[in-house]
């Protein structure tokens, strides 16, 4: 496999490059050399003058395409992961986050078809575009209440992904956040949820039924559309898009 070319000004440490910050002593991470197994990125590093930096963030496409990466734990001192840091990892099936990651940017986790299971801490505030996007074993995710957003196709192609909570935090359902979850059967929406957004669960063959809270003021076009085995919605919306189209009397 062909190494990524080497981020300008980045230090390589144990295997990691890293973009150096000598004015607040912080790191972050710009690309990896050895692209197989288990990675635990470590929260501080020190460089061959002596100089410890902490490490703060991983960059755009820091792990891009590392096919042979198996896991990968994210220490506290993380806080923001860029975007597409993950992109194409599919061998990737264990990511734990540190407690201080604040931001994970789009396409974070994109197409890492082995992650399985994921835990995001209480410290994100957001889902953004496409963070999970067709992560197809992927078969649970927390959702901590910390999170008011999740943004569009976030977890769209997540087809093994079987039940979500979407906690009360959460005030908005981004545009196909969840399209495409064929073996989603079951959904708890959070009583503060006040959007669902154009094809926000189309294409979620495996959903039954669905309670859509008092919260919720509308529900985008095709919210539910190509849902063949809903047969139970509970709603109380004041604004409705054409979203029973292809529901099954």
């Amino acid at each position: 496999m062909m190494l990524l070319p080497l981020v300008v000004g980045a230090v390589e440490i144990d295997g990691i490059n890293y973009v150096l910050n000598s004015s607040n002593k912080t790191a972050e991470v710009a690309s990896y050399n050895k692209y197989t197994g288990n990675l635990i990125i470590p929260s501080t590093v020190v460089t061959k003058s002596g100089t410890t930096y902490s490490v703060t963030g991983i960059l755009y496409k820091a792990f891009n395409n590392c096919s042979e990466l198996t896991s990968v734990t994210i220490p506290n001192s993380v806080t923001s992961i860029g975007k597409e840091a993950f992109f194409g990892c599919s061998g990737l099936t264990s990511v734990i986050i540190g407690s201080s990651v604040t931001s994970i940017s789009e396409g974070a986790f994109l197409n890492c078809s082995g992650l399985t299971s994921v835990t995001i801490p209480n410290s994100v505030t957001s889902i953004d575009y496409r963070v999970f996007y067709n992560c197809s074993g992927l078969t649970s995710v927390t959702i901590p209440n910390s999170v008011t957003r999740i943004g569009q196709q976030a977890f769209s192609g997540c087809k093994s992904l079987t039940g979500v909570i979407i906690p009360n935090s959460v005030t908005s359902i981004g545009d196909s956040a969840f399209s495409g979850c064929s073996g989603l059967a079951s959904v708890t929406i959070g009583n503060s949820v006040v959007s669902i957004d154009d094809y926000a669960f189309s294409s979620c063959s495996g959903l039954t039924s669905v309670t859509i809270p008092n919260s919720v003021m509308s529900i985008g076009q095709n919210a539910f559309w190509g849902c063949s085995g809903l047969r139970s919605v509970t709603f109380h919306c004041k604004s409705i898009g054409w979203w029973f189209h292809d529901l099954k009397k």
